[in-house]
């Protein structure tokens, strides 16, 4: 039986940043995967208008999942890994790192996340390495098939380019000019 009552209350602790004061932040992100893990979560939070956060609520669910499943990993290969790679115990997790898990197998969750705690990467040196890169012939058939798909010269390419990178990059942007297409 879901309680809906605890649910908003961690989903609010979850807005804030903040955790209660009788819980590890591991312990709180198992306890909410299991409150949230029989519900969708995105359609509940839409329903209630928790549109602002929701990218974080999802992680933290996502981060309780991959520790329920590390500390019932019956075969033992995720604490085998962390044993490996210095860690006695499973690491404490926190609002900052959960942004880098993704909805992958273990290992390669761990793997994203002790690369940043150990001081390798930043975030975004993580996030950014798990991007495609495409080699100099792909990206000269891409711009000629743009090009003459569009009836457009090199200047103008680059100018729609340089306008998606900044649509990409700004969330009202982009659904301010995807509301105007569906007109």
């Amino acid at each position: 039986m879901i309680d809906f009552e605890k649910l908003d209350e961690y989903i609010e602790l979850i807005e804030e940043g903040t955790i209660p004061e009788e819980m590890t932040f591991n312990e709180f992100a198992m306890d909410f995967y299991r409150e949230a893990k029989i519900i969708p979560l995105s359609k509940y939070l839409r329903n209630k208008n928790k549109l602002k956060k929701l990218p974080k609520i999802m992680n933290m669910k996502k981060a309780g999942e991959i520790l329920t499943d590390t500390y019932k990993d019956v075969t033992g290969e995720v604490s085998t890994f962390l044993k490996r790679k210095g860690y006695k115990e499973i690491p404490q997790l926190n609002f900052t790192i959960i942004a880098l898990v993704r909805k992958v197998d273990l290992i390669s969750n761990w793997k994203r996340l002790l690369s940043y705690l150990g001081g390798e990467k930043t975030i975004e040196e993580i996030n950014n390495s798990t991007k495609v890169q495409l080699f100099p012939g792909e990206i000269e058939k891409l711009e000629v098939f743009i090009k003459e798909e569009l009836k457009i010269n090199d200047e103008e390419l680059n100018w729609l380019l340089t306008k998606l990178k900044k649509i990409g990059n700004n969330r009202n942007l982009s659904r301010a000019l995807n509301k105007l297409n569906r007109q």
